[in-house]
């Protein structure tokens, strides 16, 4: 497999391929702002598309309908339908469609899925997958930037799919729209579920998965290609044959195109990843976990004290809060204070305000009112017009 062409609609770009020493040898000739050139160019057979996740789907489109094998970076499309249409294409078109989820050649990950398979931990119990950077990206979405490759690696250790997903995102530079910290929680078959977290703002660069079973918990240190084994507190690292991931990748793709092995599997395996990550985002969007407001106790001191200067002698508390308990501690906190006194009255026992009560409630008000006064008011004239 030969290099002919490199596209990249910024010259910038393609200028700093020929001053870098590693890509210095592509040649200017290679390089090339127009994708027609790569997409018509009859001795192009395949093409590997590393661009901006938006454009992946109109990119190897245009490449499979051009008769050409691909490999496109992770994830497939930003959108379902899109993805299981590229992956039907390729079927009837009969040509290669690979989706670059990198880590399903990475050594420790496969020897890990190994040892899962034979029992080494026995029942699983949960995942943790922690995929961290720190970096910047306003024009991305965290979901489908970070999140392709953690749901991936769960379906190479599970061997299953989501049955249920849950995610919650948040913001902080910049504007709190645009996500930099998600989690998700994945529940499996059998009571299995998996914690996954996604960051921009995390310190250090981690791609780490951790098993844990009846038998015992494996950690991967997916980056550094390390695999450590812990069971009844003894910790006990497996040797792992490391190898060059993206080279694995690149030379898997070029055997199949050159085999013409045009099955189905990473095509199908990238669409429903993105059917993944789509439930996701849409469980952020229709099902917002309620949030409960702080409870303002003072405020609710006073109402207490409000109800019981209005209520006539011995009618306070009524039926309506006679029986509540919330009702009764404020009541005690305001006995002890001396703003409240016990009375008796026909039903066993009731409250009213002393003076004490009486003076402070009104120094409130007092307070309140004058606020109300001070605070600026808007009026209409001085609204500016549009």
């Amino acid at each position: 497999m030969r290099l002919l062409k490199v596209h990249d609609p910024s010259v910038s770009a393609l200028g700093a391929l020929l001053i870098r020493k590693e890509t210095a040898t592509i040649g200017q000739t290679r390089l090339t702002q127009d994708i027609s050139e790569v997409i018509h160019d009859p001795e192009i057979s395949a093409v590997h598309i590393a661009t901006p996740n938006h454009t992946h789907y109109t990119l190897a489109k245009m490449a499979l309908e051009a008769g050409k094998d691909v490999l496109v970076e992770k994830p497939m499309t930003l959108k379902s339908n899109e993805a299981y249409e590229l992956v039907d294409l390729a079927d009837s078109r009969k040509r290669v469609l690979q989706v670059g989820h990198i880590f399903r050649y990475n050594a420790a990950l496969q020897l890990t899925r190994q040892l899962l398979r034979t029992g080494i931990l026995g029942r699983i119990f949960y995942v943790r997958i922690q995929w961290t950077d720190s970096c910047y990206y306003p024009d991305r979405d965290i979901i489908f930037d970070l999140g392709p490759h953690p749901i991936d690696v769960l379906n190479q250790l599970l061997n299953d799919w989501p049955q249920q997903l849950t995610g919650f995102t948040k913001g902080y530079r910049n504007s709190k729209d645009h996500e930099e910290v998600a989690y998700a929680i994945a529940e499996f078959p059998n009571d299995v579920f998996a914690h996954i977290e996604l960051s921009w703002l995390h310190p250090r660069k981690t791609r780490e998965a951790t098993i844990v079973g009846s038998e015992g918990t494996l950690v991967v240190d997916c980056l550094g290609q390390h695999l450590t084994r812990i069971s009844n507190g003894n910790s006990e690292d497996i040797p792992v044959s490391v190898n060059n991931t993206i080279e694995s990748e690149i030379t898997h793709f070029a055997d199949c195109v050159a085999q013409r092995a045009t099955l189905r599997e990473s095509g199908l395996i990238g669409a429903r990843t993105v059917e993944v990550l789509e439930a996701i985002r849409e469980s952020m969007w229709e099902r917002p976990l309620p949030i409960m407001q702080p409870f303002d106790h003072t405020a609710a001191m006073l109402a207490v004290l409000e109800m019981a200067s209005s209520a006539p002698k011995g009618s306070f508390p009524n039926d309506e809060n006679a029986d509540n308990d919330r009702f009764e501690r404020y009541a005690g906190m305001l006995l002890r204070s001396g703003f409240l006194r016990t009375v008796a009255t026909q039903e066993g026992k009731g409250y009213e305000i002393t003076e004490s009560g009486r003076k402070f409630l009104k120094e409130y008000q007092d307070i309140k009112r004058d606020d109300g006064r001070r605070r600026p008011q808007i009026r209409e004239d001085s609204v500016p017009q549009q």
